[in-house]
């Protein structure tokens, strides 16, 4: 019973596991708006626009087609592809994807690509053949149990044969308390009994395993590939430096205060404690700054190349040269008087954790689609050697490094394991085509249901507890494995000897399973020391 149990648990997590990757599909708009030859727009399913069509996609909505701009000019958030963490500027015949964000203006998109064509959607193609790629795991246990039953046959005909000549009756009780004591239950339910207490233990430390081979494979350490924005990163727009009065604080609150840009969002989360000044007269430019008046004093803040058109006498000097990071220069009544800068900025426990990971074995690759300055300095920030960093890397790029790695792992009975780690669309294919897929606490949907493994714990330390608890979940299993093999020989040797009955081998055989269990759920592999 506890075994089917066990195999009933570990059968419905696979199944959980394939139908998760139907949710891929949902992050693309079902209608397009399309806008007839009389101009009028119209709803309509977006597979069934064709090429050549035009659409119409408001600010804050995401795009439903690949296509090419033919008029407006936006911002796009792209990071659900690339991975960047900044937003892009596009304009007249720049090209747009399925899924990706229009933040500040509306758009009017000729259609290259609709359905199945667009680029997203040959990437979530990849995503479901590289998870339909990943054979089962053949637990130990299901081949040691059946090579036992083999030799217990054997010796269970040697013993009756032996015992024969000497005393028929003994010859039956021996044969039979032979077989019941060396009941392969206890080593059939050493490996599935202890990797379902082990995944239950990791949901109850916030994390998801969707199945005990992603255990056994973390268990060898091998590469650990990260994925940069969102991962490494909190993956949001952060107030990196200031240089400035504080009393200027108010007054850029109060004129960012109707923005819907990142850089706006930004400065909100860094001074949500200030109070807001009012603005008058405010207005924005796209992929410039905003310009207003507060306090009686004309306010203006934006890129160095946006001030220095309003300003074409002030001296810029050092706000230009903030290469890594997105510069915003401040000025009013036509004198620049402050400067901040903006990035993604690195998690609180990514270089602990990833000191630790290493200290364990874990060769650690940065592996990003965001711009390679950017990428460089944060690798170079968490302890990454420069031949460990791939920058600028196309959701395919990511899948085919990944994939290469496997492939250097070998296919032996225990190779390495090759962990990718990411939280975006753009990681999902690359998250399928590993060994171990790991879904971070806010990913996308595509990278969570794709993964092996899915974490609602935030930051790296998550990471630590999973391979603690993978080689603790490991240990248990060995433990068991060990235990059943030397239960079994006992019962052998005594049952040949003539020193236990049938009765007394059937009291002593739960004895064993019982252990088993016991050992399983008691076993400490994800506990709260581990977090």
């Amino acid at each position: 019973f506890l075994l089917l149990v066990g195999r009933f648990l570990q059968a419905r997590g696979q199944r959980a596991a394939t139908d998760a990757t139907e949710q891929l599909f949902a992050l693309t708009p079902a209608t397009a708006r399309l806008i007839a030859v009389d101009g009028a727009t119209l709803d309509v399913p977006a597979d069934a626009v064709s090429v050549g069509a035009t659409i119409a996609v408001h600010a804050g909505e995401t795009i439903p087609v690949d296509g090419e701009v033919i008029a407006g000019a936006s911002r796009i958030n792209r990071a659900i592809l690339t991975g960047e963490s900044n937003d892009v500027r596009v304009e007249i015949g720049d090209t747009v994807y399925a899924g990706t964000l229009n933040r500040s203006a509306a758009l009017q998109v000729r259609v290259t690509a609709s359905g199945d064509d667009s680029r997203l959607a040959r990437i979530l193609a990849q995503v479901d053949e590289g998870a339909g790629r990943r054979a089962p795991v053949v637990l130990l246990a299901d081949r040691l149990a059946s090579r036992l039953v083999l030799v217990v046959l054997s010796l269970a005909a040697a013993t009756f044969f032996l015992w024969l000549r000497r005393d028929a009756t003994a010859a039956w009780d021996n044969t039979i308390a032979l077989l019941i004591s060396t009941c392969p239950c206890a080593l059939a339910l050493a490996t599935p009994l202890a990797m379902s207490a082990a995944v239950g233990r990791a949901a109850r430390a916030g994390i998801f395993v969707k199945g005990g081979d992603a255990l056994e494979s973390l268990s060898r350490p091998g590469w650990l590939v990260l994925d940069k924005t969102g991962t490494l990163t909190l993956g949001e727009t952060t107030l990196v430096t200031w240089h400035g009065d504080d009393a200027l604080r108010p007054m850029i609150l109060a004129l960012e205060a109707t923005s819907t840009h990142p850089i706006a969002a930004g400065f909100r989360r860094a001074w949500s404690g200030v109070s807001v000044a009012t603005a008058t007269m405010v207005e924005h430019t796209i992929g410039g700054g905003v310009a207003g008046v507060v306090n009686g004093h004309q306010l203006m803040l934006g890129s160095p190349r946006f001030i220095a058109s309003k300003l074409p006498q002030a001296p810029l000097g050092e706000h230009t040269t903030q290469d890594e990071f997105t510069p915003v220069v401040i000025a009013i009544d036509g004198q620049i008087v402050g400067r901040a800068s903006f990035g993604d900025a690195v998690r609180p426990d990514a270089a602990s954790s990833l000191a630790i990971l290493r200290a364990r074995g874990w060769k650690t690759i940065l592996l990003s689609g965001d711009a390679d300055a950017v990428s460089r300095r944060i690798g170079a920030s968490l302890g990454f050697t420069p031949d460990e960093i791939f920058a600028e890397a196309s959701p395919e790029e990511k899948a085919a490094r990944v994939a290469a790695l496997v492939a250097r792992a070998g296919g032996g009975k225990a190779p390495p394991c090759v962990a990718m780690v990411g939280d975006g669309v753009n990681d999902a294919a690359a998250i399928a085509a590993a060994t171990v897929g790991i879904g971070v606490h806010g990913g996308a949907e595509a990278s969570l249901a794709t993964a092996d493994v899915a974490m609602t714990r935030e930051g790296l330390g998550a990471l630590v507890a999973l391979d603690e608890g993978a080689r603790r979940s490991m240990s248990v299993i060995r433990r068991n494995i060990i235990w059943a093999f030397g239960y079994n020989a006992v019962g052998v040797g005594l049952a040949m000897t003539g020193h236990i009955t049938p009765l007394v081998a059937a009291i002593l055989m739960p004895v064993s399973s019982l252990t088993v269990v016991l050992a399983s759920w008691f076993g400490r592999t994800f506990t709260p020391e581990t977090r």
